[in-house]
């Protein structure tokens, strides 16, 4: 069993350290137990005031209310963990943040009536990891979660409250898993559709997109995927680059406001990781660095892909056809000595003389 060492709860990533201290601690549980009893016990090596400091933890550590909070929190910060991840994502769009965030508050409210993972680890037993706990009331703990959660949700409803409602529910239709397998209602979608022309209108005008056009080219658009099988699993694949593909000829317009609205982040995470790339990059020694040498310099460490999915070959490609000279990848220099630089001297009076 790999030894777990206790960590600090405090930290500017709230989320990942205290999730990172409550599964140590639940998972290193029995060494912390035994390294508590065996410190309060220690009349040597140990004086009276850490002995009752060390009683004291192991009190707290071999509660049963106590436990079992905690295994409720590491359950609960599991969740938000995994929504905090899929929102930072890169590639995350504002429909795909709003589904993760209500299956994530979904998935907090059931947990008051269906107690997650590491709760039920805990819930019928009175021993954990082999210690055996102080008995606890279920009341107080039943109550404890009720607040906890409550308090989560509300906290969530209140802090996303816009997503329901205006341009931002009506993003939700960038995401295929927003669509209806049938399409039952020849207006599925044209509300939204008015809502994102009339927001964006200044934008899709000064990019030379006819907006009068794309409430037609909407329901064109609408047509022709329900046509193809769209609602049918395995028919086509459902991305935003198959669609374009298909349908660029015939609905240029709407494809164009679809591509605006993926281009809008979930979350401002890109920029954090851009103005920490940037210190990198236009540090001290180059401070000198040109806007546009440190905007290459950017793309290339934030939009391309992780090593092992990076193909070369282009690269290499570009690099033998556009050089100003012949490449030669095989050249190996030699060492350059005294009597190789006489023999080239030789040979090349010899060949003078011949001429």
């Amino acid at each position: 069993m790999k030894a777990l060492m206790p960590t600090r709860i405090g930290g500017t990533r709230w989320l990942p350290h205290l999730f990172n201290a409550l599964d140590h601690f639940l998972r290193g549980y029995a060494g912390i137990v035994h390294h508590l009893e065996e410190k309060s016990q220690d009349t040597t090596h140990t004086n009276a005031v850490l002995r009752a400091k060390f009683k004291g933890f192991l009190n707290i550590a071999k509660n049963g209310v106590v436990l079992r909070f905690c295994c409720l929190l590491h359950d609960t910060i599991y969740q938000l963990k995994n929504l905090s991840k899929s929102l930072q994502r890169s590639v995350s769009t504002l429909a795909e943040a709003q589904r993760c965030l209500s299956s994530t508050q979904a998935v907090i409210e059931k947990y008051k009536s269906r107690p997650g993972p590491k709760l039920r680890s805990v819930l019928d037993t009175d021993t954990y990891e082999g210690v055996l706990l102080k008995p606890s009331d279920a009341g107080q703990h039943d109550k404890a979660k009720n607040e906890l959660i409550d308090s989560l949700c509300q906290c969530i409803t209140a802090r996303f409250s816009d997503v329901n409602s205006g341009v931002l529910h009506a993003m939700r239709l960038a995401s295929f898993q927003c669509w209806p397998e049938a399409d039952t209602s020849s207006d599925f979608g044209d509300e939204e559709i008015n809502k994102l022309i009339s927001h964006f209108r200044p934008l899709l005008l000064s990019a030379g997109v006819d907006v009068d056009l794309i409430p037609d080219q909407w329901t064109i658009l609408k047509a022709e995927l329900y046509t193809a099988g769209f609602s049918q699993a395995g028919t086509i694949e459902k991305t935003w680059p198959t669609v374009n593909r298909m349908l660029r000829h015939r609905c240029p317009d709407i494809l164009d406001l679809f591509d605006a609205l993926l281009t809008i982040p979930a979350s401002t995470a890109d920029c954090e990781r851009g103005f920490s790339v940037m210190k990198q990059v236009k540090s001290d020694w180059r401070s000198r660095l040109k806007g546009e040498s440190l905007s290459d310099l950017l793309k290339t460490q934030l939009c391309s892909p992780d090593i092992k999915d990076f193909d070369p070959t282009k690269a290499i490609n570009i690099w033998h056809v556009d050089g100003l000279r012949r490449r030669r990848p095989e050249f190996v220099r030699k060492n350059i000595t005294k009597e190789t630089s006489d023999s080239e001297e030789e040979a090349s009076s010899e060949s003078s003389e011949d001429i």
